[in-house]
Formats: structure tokens, sequence, C-alpha cells
């Protein structure tokens, strides 16, 4: 019963950040091919890593 139960936990931890971080890769994406500039690159992939981080962080405290 326990292995059922984390490996639920685990899958909707999965389920959530991915569910929530193709809207920031979508986003950004866009934003980069929009406005076409080697800072804007270099900003983006830093803030791209700190949204994943809380998201990711998120995705745990829901899923608990």
């Amino acid at each position: 019963m326990d292995l059922f139960f984390y490996t639920n936990i685990i899958r909707n931890i999965i389920a959530k950040f991915f569910q929530d971080g193709i809207w920031v890769i979508a986003f950004f994406y866009l934003l980069n091919k929009t406005f076409e500039s080697e800072k804007l690159i270099q900003v983006s992939k830093k803030i791209t890593i700190v949204i994943f981080a809380f998201l990711l962080l998120y995705s745990i405290l829901v899923s608990i």
C-alpha cells in the first residue's frame, strides 16, 4: 500500500511540474523569437531556471 501511495505522489509531482512548466517554456520561446537579442536570451535562461526551481518546490508542496 505504501508503494502505491509514494508512486502516486511522485506521479502527481511530475505531472504538475510538466503541466505548468510547458507554459514557461512556451512563453520564453515566443519572447525570444519575437525580440531576438543575445542579452534577452541570457536573461531568459536565468529566469527560467529560477522559475523552474520555484515550480518544482510548488509541485512538491501541493502534492504532499
